[in-house]
């Protein structure tokens, strides 16, 4: 039998997806979250660059409808309704004075109670708005998941690549800017009507009286994306359903969801890390004294619940099918053979018949790849339409080999003086309850601070590169410094004021300092410090060392 038949569509139009059935077209609703894909001149996802960089961006080599982006958190946005901003945008103003006097400082603290009240306000609007049918002529913002920051236009600013366009970019609290109305592209479509799931529709901004658009020139210093703005243009957007505000629930596991796989048994967690260069999936031995505290942000995997629609996430359910992919690499959880003919007895009694293969999980790159596919086994009697609550224990069963997951006393890092840390883990014909996984969620605020020191990494290598070539640019030096201050902002765990960086107080929060050292932004900070004085083949270093002692 066909693995993905039960999650082929049937004739009358509906789909068995996740064991319940879903009519092919749906009303979007708000608090749906969602993909917005750009047809017109550039085709692609609209996405961004990271925690370290506000701009919208496009790619279209990226991905596809029918292939989305590896990185497809980054394109996902929560439909919010339009959030009130004048006690804001007042607070902000009084903000901008030069000098203060007694009546100043007792106005900005009323004005800051005021912008409390007013987001107390937004909040609660959101919640009663929740489920609403989105129709076509309303007000709507986009909130990007992954940085919680709101699409906004700027009209007093304009777009770097066009200038005829106004700029379009990420904001911490959104702005009148952050307001579009959602119009139909095709005239079978009018205003009032509702928004339907796979509609093509045009993003007005509010405050722009120009739409969404993607401009055709390349960024300067990312060459593969295409700039987002805001001027008349042909894009349209397509509105995809990633996952209905029924789904996302704080109790259920989902599709997007962070967790850590902790082995109960074993006291150990799933972990992908290099030896000798070479990626591995293992159990790590943790030193601390309760081995739960370990906080590794290599133990990390973002949960994605298979579907026939690529673009789609939704509730877990027993009877679906997962993937578990790397956070900090983008590299999924798979299984081979494994030729170690190591004796280990748990492995000898899971195997079952003495020519039976046995299997190792390993990572890959390729997510589409069958070999990454899991089944949940819940360790109590479950209805396999049943959601998957947050923090079970599961047991893993490995989709294509038929095999269940279980730990291993053979470890990797064998030829290490010290005492082996990294241990297998095998897949086996036999299923043995003790080798049960808890589904450990993590925080909301722990995967940001892991996305921005994977983005932070990736920017510093670089810049740092372009310093060792003797070709970084005025904007990338700007660059450089704001990461840099943002960087030292997010080690003492306080907001970035835009004051000097370099006198902040504070204790440092060690849990991301150690992050830091994980993700090798550390490291090239230091790459970053000896790029200048390299010489580079064809041309004078940027510095000389001796030129450091001069005064001048």
């Amino acid at each position: 039998m066909n693995p993905f038949q039960s999650l082929m569509p049937s004739n009358n139009g509906y789909s068995s997806v996740s064991g319940m059935a879903v009519t092919a077209s749906s009303f979007l609703h708000y608090g749906d979250v969602t993909s917005l894909y750009a047809e017109g001149p550039v085709q692609g996802f609209i996405s961004t660059l990271g925690l370290v960089d506000d701009r919208c961006v496009v790619q279209p080599d990226a991905g596809s409808l029918a292939n989305p982006p590896s990185k497809f958190r980054d394109c996902l946005f929560k439909i919010v309704p339009m959030y009130r901003y004048a006690a804001r945008k007042q607070f902000k103003e009084a903000g901008k004075r030069d000098t203060w006097n007694i009546p100043d400082v007792m106005l900005v603290n009323r004005l800051k109670e005021a912008v409390e009240h007013e987001q107390r306000q937004n909040e609660e609007e959101q919640r009663k708005s929740l489920g609403e049918v989105v129709t076509y002529g309303s007000v709507v913002q986009l909130l990007h998941l992954k940085s919680n920051k709101f699409i906004a236009a700027n009209k007093k600013m304009w777009a770097q690549m066009e200038k005829k366009a106004m700029r379009v970019s990420l904001d911490t609290w959104g702005t009148e800017g952050s307001w579009f109305y959602i119009l139909p592209f095709y005239k079978l479509r009018s205003t009032g009507d509702n928004v339907v799931v796979g509609d093509k529709v045009i993003l007005m901004s509010v405050n722009a009286s120009q739409p969404l658009n993607v401009s055709q020139k390349a960024l300067n210093d990312h060459q593969e994306c295409k700039e987002v703005n805001c001027l008349n243009g042909d894009t349209s957007w397509k509105v995809s359903l990633f996952m209905d505000f029924h789904d996302n629930r704080e109790d259920v596991l989902k599709g997007g969801d962070v967790v850590r796989l902790f082995h109960s048994e074993q006291e150990k967690f799933t972990t992908l890390d290099n030896y000798k260069t070479e990626p591995c999936v293992f159990l790590r031995t943790s030193g601390r004294a309760k081995p739960t505290d370990a906080t590794s942000s290599l133990a990390l995997w973002e949960v994605e619940v298979v579907h026939m629609d690529r673009c789609r996430g939704g509730a877990a359910r027993w009877n679906c099918y997962f993937r578990f992919k790397h956070l900090a690499t983008g590299k999924y959880m798979a299984a081979e053979v494994d030729h170690d003919t190591t004796y280990d007895p748990n492995r000898a009694k899971l195997r079952g018949a003495p020519n039976n293969l046995v299997f190792h999980l390993v990572p890959i790159d390729q997510g589409h790849d069958v070999a990454s596919i899991f089944e949940l086994d819940g360790t109590a009697v479950q209805r396999g339409d049943q959601d998957v609550p947050k923090g079970s224990y599961v047991r893993l069963r490995h989709l294509c080999t038929n095999t269940w997951v279980h730990s291993c006393s053979i470890p990797i890092d064998k030829d290490k003086k010290e005492k082996p840390v990294m241990h297998k883990l095998g897949a086996a014909a036999l299923r043995d309850d003790k080798e049960a996984f808890a589904l450990v969620p993590v925080s909301t605020q722990e995967i940001r601070d892991l996305d921005f020191a994977n983005d932070a990494s990736q920017v510093l290598k670089k810049l740092a590169s372009h310093m060792e070539k003797g070709m970084i640019s005025s904007s990338e030096k700007k660059l450089a410094i704001k990461l840099l201050s943002d960087i030292i902002y997010f080690i003492m765990g306080k907001e970035n004021t835009e004051g000097d960086a370099l006198q902040v107080n504070g204790t440092p929060i060690r849990d991301r300092q150690k992050l830091l050292r994980e993700q090798n932004v550390v490291a090239e900070i230091f790459h970053m410090l000896e790029a200048p004085f390299k010489k580079p083949a064809d041309c004078q270093p940027l510095a000389y060392l001796k030129d450091l002692g001069d005064m001048k």
